[in-house]
């Protein structure tokens, strides 16, 4: 009599513990399938480690329009230019994406947006080269800062495609009565770095005050 109780005990439990081990191999595999893909998934992209100046000039030197901002790296990690953006009381002054407007493809500028109100009217200095290159119609260089032909030779833009330690890139308004006052004392500046899973500040700073601040990024 015993020995057929126990027969089937055991013959209910063997069923359960079937079901209890096929349960416990499904969550176990539900788990794996879940983990491994976020294990190979890549790390996020870092933000760079640069450090960036912003420096103004030619503010209340009696010239209605040639108020200068001076973006210059000055050390740590190379930026990709595509990834760079300038912005002077919000509006963009440069873009590495976009080049600037012209009468002729012969003389675009890198990045440089040049007409910033829209007008159709080019309210910053082209320079007057790029890279070796002329970028300004001959004879248009070389005038006083702001000079009202649209190119300037004080203007550089040294931001190649990698911008390195000691590149600068000049931002100079035009002195034209029809160009736009882009650059103004109490207005900020801005460099902003963007990258696919990050939007870093290098440098910011509050232009015609004589304070400037410098952002390193993390």
């Amino acid at each position: 009599m015993n020995t057929l109780e126990s027969s089937d005990e055991d013959a209910a439990t063997s069923p359960i513990a079937v079901v209890l081990m096929v349960g416990l191999v499904f969550a176990t595999v539900v788990t794996v399938a879940v983990y491994v893909p976020q294990f190979l998934q890549e790390p996020p992209e870092p933000a760079p480690s640069a450090r960036v100046t912003i420096e103004s000039a030619n503010f209340g030197d009696g010239v209605a329009k040639n108020d200068t901002v001076v973006v210059t790296h000055v050390g740590g990690d190379r930026l990709d230019r595509d990834r760079l953006t300038v912005l002077v009381g919000g509006e963009t002054v440069y873009n590495g994406t976009e080049d600037s407007e012209s009468s002729s493809a012969t003389f675009d500028v890198p990045g440089l947006v040049v007409e910033v109100d829209d007008d159709e009217f080019n309210d910053l200095n082209k320079p007057c080269r790029v890279d070796g290159e002329r970028v300004s119609p001959a004879g248009t260089c070389g005038g006083p800062p702001g000079d009202t032909d649209g190119s300037d030779s004080g203007v550089v833009l040294e931001w190649a495609e990698n911008v390195s330690a000691g590149q600068r890139l000049v931002i100079q308004e035009r002195n034209a009565g029809q160009a736009y006052d882009v650059v103004q004392p109490g207005e900020s500046v801005t460099v902003i770095y963007r990258g696919d899973d990050f939007t870093a500040v290098l440098a910011e700073t509050t232009v015609g005050t004589g304070h400037n601040r410098t952002a390193v990024t993390p």
